[in-house]
């Protein structure tokens, strides 16, 4: 699907670096779906990547102690791609262990089932867990992690268009 808005066909771009305090994480999710919005009118993709990028801010401000957190949002209607980028400082091991829930992640070639199996497996009263699993699917973006010199990228990108986008994912649970 394709809408045009007579906008530019260049990709619209969003970066932000902030120090880390939790009290901005809800207020950029609403300013990020405000954003989509404009940037991708009709499509109806704005919510679930304030969710991807709230999700991953998230995780970012938990890892960074008083590290700035840098976003990136890149939306480019002429190659329908969306891609979101957080990066945040973080020790090798904190790298690691997000590393390697990404690959048991891609291991499960259903998103729900795998989705699923997050809900079932983590504690209420535990933190983390579910953020990539819901990112993955409801917002149906890929998964990537990068780790240089002290410092991890999260990057969730996939398609901007999207079949029945505009119908919750989670309806069919």
């Amino acid at each position: 699907m394709h809408i045009d808005s007579g906008a530019t066909r260049d990709p619209v771009m969003l970066f932000m670096r902030m120090a880390s305090p939790w009290v901005f994480i809800d207020e950029i999710r609403r300013f990020v779906k405000s954003f989509c919005a404009c940037a991708s009118p009709g499509l109806d993709r704005e919510e679930y990547l304030a969710l991807a990028v709230h999700e991953l801010m998230q995780n970012a401000v938990a890892c960074s102690g008083s590290q700035p957190v840098e976003l990136s949002l890149e939306i480019d209607s002429a190659s329908d791609r969306v891609s979101i980028q957080v990066t945040n400082a973080c020790t090798p091991e904190q790298a690691a262990a997000l590393q390697e829930r990404v690959d048991r992640m891609r291991q499960e070639p259903d998103a729900l089932k795998h989705y699923l199996a997050a809900m079932a497996g983590t504690s209420p009263s535990e933190r983390g867990g579910l953020g990539l699993a819901r990112i993955h699917f409801e917002s149906q973006l890929g998964l990537e992690v990068f780790f240089e010199a002290g410092h991890v990228t999260v990057q969730a990108a996939g398609k901007l268009a999207l079949p029945n986008a505009n119908e919750s994912r989670v309806s069919n649970v």
